[in-house]
């Protein structure tokens, strides 16, 4: 049950978290304020909870991507010669020139968001960064960043693609908070803990383990248990 809120309180949410902030929650709850308040906080509560395996899948898969290309270009600074786009390899210039960067590898690849690491894995680049060098030479074995995945390279794409929509949800306080056990990423985009877990499992299964044990994936679990228990639909 949610809090005895007063009708003071509720007037202050009002004003400084808006009905129209609580529309979605709302609509669930039939126009009860206070049980809408209470999904708005799980959705607070789940979305700070995701933060450190969201942490961990970002960091782990460019480091892994990072890693193949270094040894494939032969150099850390592979994205020099590599077929990028004009958008990135304008980001990449921008990168370099930062105060404090001096071109450093990491450190312009730090720079770049992870957007820049699953455009990487698209299919315009599938013959000149995925796959084992074809007839001209030019490919670059970039699947081996997932050893474990053992699916098509799309499969890889659109999941780390619906990860980074749930990424910049949470990032812009919007809502991720569903009442089926699954992660909301924008229409019509859902992914679940396990798919998010299984994703870093392509990566190495001692990072995606890592991840489970200490970056609070049972309270994500224990939330989203908890709504879908609720008997509403969100």
């Amino acid at each position: 049950m949610p809090p005895p809120y007063s009708a003071q309180f509720l007037k202050s949410m009002e004003r400084t978290i808006t009905l129209e902030r609580l529309t979605r929650y709302l609509g669930a709850t039939g126009q009860d304020v206070p049980k809408a308040l209470e999904l708005y906080e799980y959705n607070v509560h789940l979305s700070e909870v995701l933060y450190g395996l969201l942490h961990g899948l970002e960091v782990a898969v460019r480091n892994a991507q990072h890693q193949v290309l270094t040894v494939s270009y032969g150099t850390a600074a592979w994205y020099d010669p590599a077929p990028l786009s004009p958008y990135w390899r304008d980001q990449l210039n921008k990168a370099k020139v930062k105060h404090g960067i001096g071109g450093k590898p990491g450190k312009v690849l730090a720079e770049l968001t992870f957007g820049f690491w699953i455009d990487l894995i698209k299919s315009a680049n599938h013959w000149t960064l995925w796959v084992n060098p074809n007839r001209t030479g030019q490919g670059r074995s970039l699947h081996k960043a997932f050893p474990n995945a053992g699916v098509a390279r799309s499969v890889i794409h659109d999941r780390l693609k619906a990860i980074q929509l749930l990424r910049n949800r949470i990032s812009h306080h919007e809502p991720v908070l569903t009442s089926s056990n699954a992660l909301y990423s924008g229409v019509p985009t859902f992914i679940t803990l396990p798919q998010l877990v299984e994703c870093m499992e392509w990566v190495c299964f001692d990072t995606a383990q890592w991840m489970r044990t200490q970056f609070r994936y049972t309270d994500a679990e224990r939330i989203l248990k908890h709504v879908a228990a609720m008997k509403i639909s969100l």
